[in-house]
């Protein structure tokens, strides 16, 4: 089977979720199949070392103005091979409205979530929009992350149910980045990892940490991320009376990342809305425990494994972390069965799962 992932994650995404998810994959797929990730002009660092993949050179940035330009010179360059590589399969990696020409293929495109539908008006946008409308239109099949997102997309775009599948991503495979990570911090605390942004909930977690100094009395808040701290945040951490000192900020690769979660007390997942959700199967992959909102895609992939609160309550992100400090002998447990569980979350189940849906529109 001639399968290709087109370039579009790869121009979005220096490193993150959704693009480790197709290069994951790609390894898997590679070995019954003829895998390639078209990606001419890209700044995704993963692909530095891919061999499988049509690429040309890396940009740092995309230049102000020219999102459209690259984007319209990597499509027709992907076509040209595609006319002559004829794939069975184009999936692509995020959501574009471009329709490839190449008759023959079958179209996947993945849905990870359905929040800015769910929290429009966080986005200044009517209850009416639907950002993945012309997306959704040219393909023959829908990857769901989870059977939240599978059922939100149905209610929110009227897709037949037999045009979507769920398939459970693999965890995140990091270990290879453990090796010569020198992240040595002198003192203990919770951590918080990705955006920042709107659902994601991040001010909550502040209010929290406001309404209880003694969090920050013996811990402090680690973030990891590419967003510096903007003004809002500023001025909520000051109107908090929240010491600067005592909420840091990383930034870099998966070394750093397995690093502060490998020695955290805790990981702080305070989203309103998942699709699924990497970070808490990350930090349960390494051995950390994991505080989570009780959203329905989150308890698909966390399980029993987590301490749960309402996003929408200080008081239950108080108490939840309370419990965990409190009580040793339930926290290593749910350790434990977190790194259990993290298995079964593992890309060879991924790989079989999506081949089989292939198979299945192909036949």
């Amino acid at each position: 089977m001639k399968i290709a992932f087109d370039h579009t994650i790869f121009l979005i995404q220096k490193y993150g979720g959704i693009s480790r998810y197709f290069i994951e994959l790609q390894k898997k797929l590679l070995i019954n199949n003829n895998v390639k990730i078209l990606s001419p002009i890209y700044l995704n660092d993963y692909l530095k070392d891919e061999k499988n993949c049509l690429k040309l050179f890396k940009i740092k940035k995309i230049p102000k103005f020219s999102t459209q330009l690259i984007n319209k010179f990597n499509y027709i360059f992907n076509e040209v091979n595609l006319k002559f590589w004829e794939p069975d399969i184009i999936h692509k990696t995020y959501f574009n409205n471009y329709n490839y020409k190449v008759k023959k293929a079958k179209k996947i495109i993945n849905v990870w979530d359905l929040s800015h539908e769910i929290f429009h008006k966080m986005y200044n946008k009517s209850s009416s929009w639907r950002p993945k409308e012309d997306a959704l239109k040219n393909v023959d099949h829908i990857i769901c992350s989870s059977k939240k997102t599978q059922s939100d997309l149905i209610k929110f775009y009227e897709v037949d149910l037999h045009k979507t599948s769920v398939i459970y991503q693999g965890t995140p495979n990091m270990l290879r980045t453990l090796e010569n990570c020198n992240l040595n911090l002198d003192y203990p605390y919770f951590l918080y990892v990705g955006s920042r942004k709107k659902y994601k909930n991040f001010e909550f977690v502040l209010k929290c940490f406001g309404l209880n100094k003694s969090f920050l009395k013996n811990f402090k808040l680690v973030c990891f991320g590419d967003e510096k701290f903007n003004e809002n945040e500023i001025n909520l951490i000051n109107k908090l009376n929240i010491n600067m000192d005592n909420i840091k900020l990383f930034s870099g690769s998966d070394k750093i990342l397995v690093s502060l979660y490998k020695k955290a007390e805790a990981l702080i997942y305070p989203s309103l809305n998942e699709g699924f959700g990497f970070p808490p199967l990350e930090a349960m992959k390494f051995g950390c425990s994991v505080i989570v909102s009780n959203n329905l895609a989150i308890q698909e992939a966390v399980g029993d494994c987590g301490f749960y609160f309402n996003p929408y309550d200080e008081n239950s992100l108080i108490k939840s972390i309370e419990i965990l400090l409190s009580n040793k002998k339930r926290k290593e447990t749910k350790i434990k069965d977190g790194l259990e569980r993290s298995d079964f979350f593992n890309w060879d189940k991924t790989s079989q799962d999506l081949i089989n849906v292939y198979q299945k529109i192909l036949s």
